[in-house]
C-alpha cells in the first residue's frame, strides 16, 4: 500500500512540475538498497524469508498448529526432546520451521515440513541430512564445556564493554539461527561425526549428565586421529557496531582479535572473530560488511588444555 501511494505522489509531482521531479534512477536504487538492510538492535527476523514462500508461507500461518505439533511429535519420537518453535517461514513445497531445545542440551535448529498446496496437505518432517545432530552435538559440547562457555560469555560481554560494538538480539537468534548452540555474540557448529560417541551415548540416555559428555568430549580430542584444525567445534564471534548505520571498524576487530589470543579458559575451538556492520539484510539476517579473520585462513585454535 505504501508503495501505491508513494507512485501516485511521484505522477502528481510529474504533472505539476515536468520532468525535472522525476526521480534519479541511482537514488531509486540507493532507496531500494537501504530498505533491504535495517540496524541490528531493531532486527528480530522481520522480513527474513525463502524463495517461492508466500503461498506456502500464507498457508503454514493457517495451519500453525497443526505443523507445531508435527514437528514436536518428529523432535520427541527421533531424538527424545521436547521443542519450542520459534518461526515458520514458506519456502518451495514446503514450510521451514527454526525451532530450540526447551532444556540440556541447548540448541537451535531448523527443520522442513512439505506442503501441498495443491491438495491442501502437510506432508512429512525431515531436514538436511546431519544438520539437526550436528546442532544436537554442539548442545552436548556446551555441556561438557560448561564453565569454559562460561568463560566465553563474561569474554564477549567484556568486548561490548570495552569498544562500540553490540550484539544480536534474543529474537532474531530465536528466529534466524539454526547451526547449533547460539548465542547474541556467537553461534556454534560441528557434525556428530566430529564427536561420534558423545551423540551415540545421548541417544540411547538422553539424561547423559555433564561429566559424562566431558569424557566423551576429551577421550575424541585426545585420540590420535584427533585433528585440531579439522575437527574442532567451530566458534563464530560476531559482533556489530552500535552506531546506527555503521561500517565495521578494522581497528576494532584487530583489538578483539589479540583479545581473544591472550585469552585463557575458553572451551576449545576453531575460533573466527567477525565485527559487522551496523546494517544487517533483513530476508537473510547477514551482515552487510564485516572486518575480522578469514575463514580457514587466519581462523584462531584454541586447543584442550590451554
Amino acid at each position: 500500500m505504501a508503495f501505491k501511494r508513494s507512485g501516485m505522489i511521484m505522477m502528481m509531482l510529474f504533472l505539476l512540475g515536468g520532468c525535472s521531479l522525476m526521480p534519479n534512477k541511482a537514488d531509486e536504487k540507493k532507496q531500494a538498497e537501504a530498505s533491504a538492510y535495517m540496524p541490528v538492535q531493531d532486527y528480530t527476523g522481520q522480513g527474513y524469508s525463502f524463495d517461492n514462500g508466500e503461498e506456502t508461507g500464507e498457508f503454514a500461518k493457517q495451519h500453525r498448529n497443526e505443523i507445531i505439533e508435527k514437528v514436536k511429535q518428529y523432535f520427541n519420537q527421533k531424538y527424545h526432546l521436547d521443542i519450542t518453535v520459534h518461526q515458520i517461514y514458506g519456502a518451495t513445497d514446503a514450510a521451514v520451521v527454526f525451532a530450540e531445545s526447551k532444556k540440556e542440551p541447548k540448541f537451535h535448529t531448523s527443520v522442513i515440513v512439505g506442503i501441498d498446496l495443491e491438495n491442501k496437505k502437510i506432508g512429512d518432517v525431515g531436514a538436511y541430512e546431519g544438520s539437526v545432530e550436528g546442532a544436537i552435538t554442539t548442545g552436548l559440547y556446551v555441556m561438557a564445556y560448561e564453565k569454559e562457555f562460561q568463560k566465553l560469555d563474561e569474554f564477549c560481554e567484556e568486548m561490548v564493554k570495552k569498544y562500540t560494538v553490540i550484539g544480536m538480539r534474543q529474537e532474531a537468534v530465536n528466529n534466524t539461527m539454526d547451526s547449533g548452540y547460539a548465542t547474541g555474540f556467537y553461534y556454534t557448529s560441528t557434525t556428530d561425526i566430529d564427536y561420534p560417541q558423545v551423540y551415540k551415548t545421548f541417544l540411547s540416555n538422553p539424561d547423559i549428565s555433564k561429566q559424562k559428555s566431558k569424557e566423551l568430549v576429551l577421550e575424541r580430542q585426545l585420540s590420535k586421529d584427533f585433528d585440531a584444525e579439522k575437527d574442532s567445534i567451530s566458534i563464530a564471534l560476531t559482533f556489530y557496531m552500535k552506531k546506527r548505520n555503521q561500517a565495521p571498524d578494522q581497528k576494532i576487530a584487530d583489538q578483539i582479535i589479540e583479545a581473544l589470543k591472550k585469552a585463557r579458559g575458553l572451551p576449545p575451538g576453531n575460533y573466527g572473530v567477525f565485527v559487522n556492520s551496523n546494517e544487517v539484510l533483513k530476508r537473510t539476517g547477514t551482515e552487510k560488511s564485516y572486518k575480522g579473520t578469514t575463514t580457514g585462513v587466519s581462523d584462531i585454535i584454541i586447543k584442550p588444555g590451554r
